[in-house]
């Protein structure tokens, strides 16, 4: 056999043969960039109603509402029967009208003015409305002993009917009551002396978050000064609540309540309030009762700092009656 030839030239390139079979899994690559915020979706449906909420506590009875227009006057009453003689003598009536030969001027000007009121009254009797109010409840019912107990107007100082404030009449058999509520008389339920921590001083809860001064609408200093002129006693009631499931407990905290003074306060203890069940008939308020013609409406209530005290309590402030 001869020995091999030169290689021979390149031929054409051959036709692709067909694709191989998948080789294996590589190794995972590393994690991309996280990828822009996607459109906010739609809302979903609304969920499903939550559980109740514990029940509230119980609020003073509403105001009743403002007493009708007044109707037309009736007939007249029959003719009631003479009232009683004074049995006195012209020189009994002159040693009385006279001192020392001289005019008892202070009498005689006392029984001017009463005659000046029985006239007016009599006149002009008052209604209870703001063009005609009565100087207090008690007058308001004399002229009108059929009243039921209502809001109505009063006006203690008796000068122009514009300063004339709403008061709350209440008539029973017993008194006829002037009564003035606060503006706002519920001190809500929340942790008071929770962020408190001085020590062996008051603090006043209107200058904490929620808190105020009790404001009394229309009762000016006048016309307090006159409504007491015309009473002769006061009262009012503050009552104070722990948190529903708890009770009232064994320790003591002092607490002072401002009166209208804005100098003289009342001094009083405060029981804290202790996890109860809802089923133990242990109370879980206690009522503090007032009771002074000089002092009285409430303005403010402060509370010792310091202690154990974060429970949560609140306050409800009663209507200031005169009678």
């Amino acid at each position: 056999m001869g020995l091999p030839g030169p290689p021979g030239v390149d031929s054409m390139k051959g036709i692709r043969g067909p694709v191989g079979l998948p080789g294996p899994e590589g190794a995972k690559g590393e994690q991309g960039n996280i990828g822009p915020p996607g459109r906010r979706g739609t809302s979903g449906m609304p969920g499903m109603p939550g559980l109740f909420g514990l029940k509230g506590l119980k609020g003073y009875q509403g105001l009743p509402g403002l007493h009708g227009r007044r109707g037309h006057p009736g007939p007249p009453g029959v003719p009631g029967p003479p009232g009683p003689s004074l049995n006195m003598t012209m020189t009994q009536l002159k040693d009385l009208m006279y001192v020392s030969d001289k005019p008892n001027y202070p009498l005689i000007q006392t029984l001017i003015d009463s005659l000046q009121q029985e006239l007016r009254l009599l006149v002009d009797p008052p209604d209870g409305s703001k063009e005609h109010p009565a100087t207090t409840c008690l007058e308001l019912w004399l002229c009108h002993p059929e009243y039921s107990s209502g809001m109505y107007y009063i006006d203690p100082n008796q000068g122009s009917p514009a300063d004339a404030l709403l008061a709350y009449c209440s008539f029973s058999s017993t008194s006829k009551q002037t009564c003035l509520h606060p503006r706002d008389s519920q001190l809500p339920i929340k942790a008071w002396m929770e962020e408190i921590t001085d020590e062996g001083s008051f603090q006043w809860l209107s200058r904490l978050e929620q808190g105020f001064q009790f404001y009394y609408i229309g009762a000016t200093v006048v016309q307090m000064r006159f409504l007491r002129l015309h009473s002769s006693t006061a009262v009012q009631k503050v009552t104070y609540s722990c948190q529903p499931g708890h009770t009232l407990g064994q320790e003591d905290k002092d607490i002072k309540f401002l009166t209208d003074t804005r100098k003289q306060s009342y001094l009083g203890a405060l029981k804290d309030c202790v996890p109860g069940e809802e089923t133990v008939s242990a109370p879980r308020e206690s009522v503090f009762e007032f009771e002074d013609l000089q002092l009285l409406p409430l303005r403010d209530v402060a509370l010792m700092g310091g202690g154990n005290f974060t429970h949560q309590f609140g306050f409800l402030v009663g209507p200031v009656c005169f009678s």
